[in-house]
């Protein structure tokens, strides 16, 4: 690997660990936030489905400027506009408008994942530890955004938590747009086929995945803040700290996946063990107490990001160069966008049957994800990178 292309990994990175920061500093601060503007679960996952669709929505018209104007530009405006939502939602005098800067900020933080794939995926050796390697700080930034925003929430405040998030992605914007731009002429020209049955298939797949990742990841420090300590400011603080602790084992899962894939496993089985695998743990959350209940969770963390790699190379597979920024943005907003619908979905259980056993609710989920998986393991990786051998 190049320096410039080690420049554009770690540039992409970092700010795929920071947006993830940023859509998840809610959640982390979601006792705070709710005790403020006496909110209810279920108002609170409206919201959260708000800002997941946006987040979704966004990706596609990302993906089409990704092919036009290229990443560096759009992933500027996507820091620096994530930043200025943050600040609004800190000074929100009420839940209405903390809700329109939410919606503000998935608009802004749709933009990353098409530009900052299609830039890894056009710019780098196509390889499963690539897209490990950049899922991981994603994911890092996913653990981190529990124990961050919960501690600052609890030491100052959940407004003053958001706001010292927000000079984060300023900072990060400036180091953006200093990465070399990438040619879109030169992508434009490469040749390729799409693979658009099976791509449509991983759309499937992706979409009820994607609502079992926003419901987990809105409900998860809230169940830890429950099950092991009393009082908002204290609860928020050790949620977090547990939320961390659970979704650091998705860095060991990526990582897994992609050194898999690298060594011969077909990425779409790798997808399909990952999706299959999740479900015994988070079915038994349900009945989960005590010191049970964080290994269970680490468990189902790890074989849900197991799937992640596996599923960004599908993607680089199955849709050509040229419009692979599109690709990528039609993926993401299904995974976010119609993924947005696991936040509703679940605040509407917990209501009714108690958080533990939405836990068990978001498992049911995967039935169709699993049957899509399976299909697409007919799918025979060695006929793709045959034919970007004779491209290049």
């Amino acid at each position: 690997m190049t320096t410039t292309e080690r420049q554009v990994l770690w540039t992409t990175s970092s700010s795929h660990a920071l947006i993830h920061v940023y859509e998840l500093s809610v959640p982390a601060l979601l006792i705070l936030i709710q005790t403020e503007f006496d909110a209810g679960d279920f108002t609170m996952g409206r919201v959260v489905t708000l800002f997941g669709l946006f987040f979704g929505l966004g990706a596609l018209p990302a993906g089409f400027l990704v092919d036009r104007l290229g990443a560096r530009f759009l992933l500027t405006a996507c820091l620096w506009g994530g930043a200025a939502s943050m600040a609004g939602m800190a000074l929100s005098p009420s839940l209405g408008w903390f809700t329109v800067c939410a919606s503000c900020l998935g608009l802004a933080l749709s933009i990353y994942h098409p530009a900052g794939t299609a830039l890894i995926s056009n710019s780098l050796p196509l390889s499963g530890r690539v897209f490990a390697a950049h899922g991981m700080a994603g994911n890092l930034g996913v653990a981190a955004s529990s124990v961050i925003a919960g501690s600052l929430g609890a030491a100052f405040g959940w407004r003053w938590g958001l706001g010292l998030l927000s000079l984060l992605g300023l900072v990060l914007g400036l180091r953006v747009s200093t990465l070399p731009k990438l040619p879109m002429t030169e992508v434009r020209q490469r040749s390729g086929r799409g693979r658009w049955p099976y791509y449509v298939i991983l759309l499937v797949a992706m979409a009820f995945l994607g609502m079992i990742y926003r419901g987990m990841t809105t409900f998860l420090p809230k169940l830890f803040a429950t099950q092991y300590a009393e009082g908002t400011g204290s609860g928020a603080a050790l949620g977090g700290l547990m939320t961390t602790a659970a979704l650091l084992v998705g860095l060991l899962g990526m990582y897994v996946a992609g050194r898999a894939v690298d060594r011969g496993v077909a990425p779409a089985r790798a997808f399909l063990i990952g999706a299959v695998l999740q479900a015994p743990f988070l079915l038994s959350i349900a009945w989960a107490s005590g010191s049970a209940l964080l290994p269970l969770m680490m468990a189902a963390v790890f074989f849900h990001f197991f799937t992640q790699p596996a599923a960004n190379y599908l993607v680089a597979d199955f849709v050509p160069p040229r419009v692979r920024g599109l690709g990528y943005g039609i993926y993401f907003f299904v995974a976010f966008g119609t993924g947005s619908l696991g936040a509703t979905y679940g605040g509407w259980f917990s209501e009714r049957v108690g958080l533990p056993q939405t836990f068990a609710a978001f498992a049911v989920l995967l039935v169709p994800a699993i049957t899509a998986a399976i299909v697409l393991t007919r799918f025979r990786p060695a006929d793709a990178g045959a034919e970007r051998s004779a491209d290049a």
